[in-house]
């Protein structure tokens, strides 16, 4: 009898250790998610090599009011930028000022973490309707051509451009920097060797982002959703230092033609501009008076 009663206070016991592991799992997936969606507004610092851009807000349309500041276009064009956690306002990335020397508009949006009533920030997902936001407020524009209005995007906002431009097909072009290729597959580490634990907690963070954003991160797929941009061009970037993890040549294979891939010497993510300026200039320019017909 002894013997059965110390078998079940050991299988409760077992039964009870699990639940304060799971328990754990869940409390640091919570803290690790609330760091990714609601970071906090950074400060919004202009650029003082930039010219004062106009103030703006957007309306999205799951009734998110969006900071944004436009400079107009010169040469009929207009590129929106859209950047990563901390948004695209100001010195923030994806960087501007070469567009802006050769006449584009353009049109930076800022977070959702500094919206009017800040939003949850969701990785690409309801960033779509940001980048939406932003086509509607340039197609208003009288000095902007609808037929020229592409998409410029760092990061998680590389992500939200190829989501954007699958989804609608006025936006002519997009330059995507340093994204992901699959949220639910980048936040399990798919094809990494893991401890059963480290699975359980990678999982776990998945799970509660899906539960407090509302979007299962397996369908935040940039690699799925390049394929159908064309025949609209997209230029992909990546730093040597980055491509791997972000799957770089593999969506670049996804996409269809009209495409283009640099892969950037030495570069890492949010360095590239910095590791080949002339370069990267030179690039994004070509690549927008290409894909926009801008003739010099």
């Amino acid at each position: 009898m002894k013997e059965v009663r110390w078998g079940r206070v050991w299988r409760l016991g077992l039964v009870a250790l699990l639940g304060v592991a799971l328990v754990g799992d869940v409390v640091l997936a919570w803290v690790y998610v609330s760091a990714l969606i609601d970071p906090g507004c950074p400060p919004q610092r202009p650029n003082p090599a930039l010219p004062v851009p106009q103030v703006e807000t957007l309306s999205a349309a799951d009734g998110v009011t969006l900071p944004a500041w436009y400079y107009p276009s010169h040469n009929g064009a207009a590129v929106i930028a859209l950047g990563g956690q901390g948004g695209a306002l100001g010195e923030n990335l994806p960087p501007i000022d070469v567009l802006l020397d050769n006449g584009y508009g353009v049109l930076q949006i800022g977070s959702r973490a500094c919206a009017a009533s800040p939003a949850p920030i969701t990785l690409g997902g309801d960033e779509i309707f940001d980048a939406e936001a932003g086509l509607n407020f340039l197609l208003t524009r009288p000095e902007v051509d609808a037929e020229k209005i592409g998409l410029f995007g760092f990061s998680m906002g590389g992500v939200g451009a190829i989501r954007a431009a699958a989804r609608n097909e006025d936006f002519a072009a997009v330059s995507a920097e340093g994204g992901f290729y699959n949220l639910g597959a980048d936040i399990v580490e798919a094809e990494a060797k893991k401890s059963i634990p480290r699975s359980v907690f990678l999982y776990t963070i998945a799970g509660v982002y899906w539960a407090r954003t509302g979007h299962n991160p397996w369908k935040l797929s940039p690699i799925d959703d390049l394929p159908t941009i064309s025949p609209r061009e997209v230029f992909l970037i990546y730093g040597e230092n980055e491509i791997d993890s972000g799957r770089g040549r593999e969506q670049y294979e996804a996409a269809r033609e009209p495409k283009s891939l640099w892969v950037v010497s030495q570069g890492a993510h949010g360095q590239n501009h910095v590791v080949a300026p002339q370069e990267y200039r030179q690039r994004v320019l070509d690549f927008f008076d290409r894909a926009l017909e801008i003739e010099r």
